[in-house]
């Protein structure tokens, strides 16, 4: 599972302390971004002609997160199907505990005709093999953004 540390920042506080629920998704997009930095070599660029966008999201709170915590996103990829990609993400605060489990759903999209198109081979290769290069460092008990959790990527 692909990590990425986060900063909460004193604005993400709300009034009774903690994150604000709508802060998640947030945590979730800069982890969302880095995995496909990582995982496709380049950045996302929605300029492109075909891209990935998010169609879905959902997330289950189960603790706060307070100021000085620290926290990172976990983040993997749980299903390729035809024209979209369903990833599963973890908010964890050092020491392991779940603080926020959440899923989205990205589909590919053609900007000029604003419809969503077959999943190039390409994607689903540089996606499979990124999982499986995460799994392994998990499992070497490397340092790395990964953590070795998750599902096995359905095709």
């Amino acid at each position: 599972m692909h990590k990425v540390p986060i900063q909460i920042r004193f604005s993400d506080i709300d009034g009774v302390g903690h994150v604000n629920n709508a802060v998640y998704s947030d945590y979730f997009d800069v982890g969302r971004l880095q995995y496909f930095r990582e995982a496709f070599g380049r950045p996302l660029n929605w300029g492109d002609a075909q891209t990935l966008v998010l169609v879905h999201t959902e997330a289950d709170y189960l603790q706060p997160t307070f100021l000085y915590d620290r926290i990172e996103v976990h983040t993997s990829v749980v299903e390729i199907s035809r024209r979209s990609v369903k990833m599963q993400q973890r908010i964890v605060a050092a020491g392991g505990s779940v603080r926020v489990k959440g899923y989205s759903v990205l589909s590919t999209c053609d900007r000029d005709t604003g419809q969503s198109f077959p999943m190039p081979e390409e994607w689903r290769k540089k996606i499979a093999a990124f999982e499986n290069l995460m799994r392994k460092k998990g499992e070497e008990g490397e340092e790395c953004p990964s953590g070795g959790e998750g599902e096995e990527v359905k095709n």
